[in-house]
């Protein structure tokens, strides 16, 4: 099954009041794996005059707002009115096919379905160029044991699964880092 992992990184978690600052999405077939180097990405920042958002979050981001503000080379920006139909044009050239002017795509991302649903589509002109299918793949599920009291959170769900690693806030390794979970459990 052809999915698309899909994070982002935003400014808090208030949909109405902050900003997505950031993109990152990769192409994966379940049924036809290829090594984690290969498959296509799509990544970018989000440029506007101004952000809103949270202390903490503003803070766990400084990284990304320097190379918003310088525009560093090397990456991409767009404007969240122009994100959807880029990100169309991107699924296009990797095989998806449009159906009534938009691209139909599975999703998985750690705990997209609650907030990087909501922000996408408050936030962007997404939904107009792309459908995102009711069904949301979202690792904790798989890496729930007993005993928990709430679905584990991304660098439990790693843990979980033997990867040694810390969640990095960076949209595109996030993505990767559900990947990761998903073909631990179905490959």
């Amino acid at each position: 099954m052809k999915y698309v992992s899909i994070d982002i990184e935003t400014t808090g978690l208030d949909i109405n009041d902050c900003d997505i600052i950031e993109f990152g999405a990769v192409l994966d077939d379940l049924s036809n794996p290829l090594p984690l180097e290969d498959l296509p990405t799509f990544h970018t920042y989000f440029h506007k005059d101004k952000f809103v958002g949270e202390p903490f979050a503003l803070s766990m981001h400084k990284e990304i707002f320097l190379r918003i503000s310088e525009k560093r080379e090397g990456f991409t920006y767009i404007s969240p009115e122009k994100f959807g139909n880029k990100f169309k044009n991107f699924l296009a050239a990797n095989g998806y096919i449009l159906e009534k002017d938009r691209i139909v795509i599975n999703v998985a991302g750690k705990n997209f379905g609650t907030f990087d649903y909501q922000f996408l589509k408050n936030k962007t002109d997404l939904f107009k160029h792309v459908k995102i299918s009711s069904r949301i793949m979202d690792p904790a599920i798989l890496y729930l044991q007993p005993g928990d009291e709430r679905l584990p959170g991304l660098e439990t769900c790693l843990s979980r699964a033997g990867f040694q690693k810390t969640v990095s806030h960076c949209a595109l390794d996030d993505a990767f880092d559900v990947v990761r979970l998903l073909r631990a459990k179905f490959s």
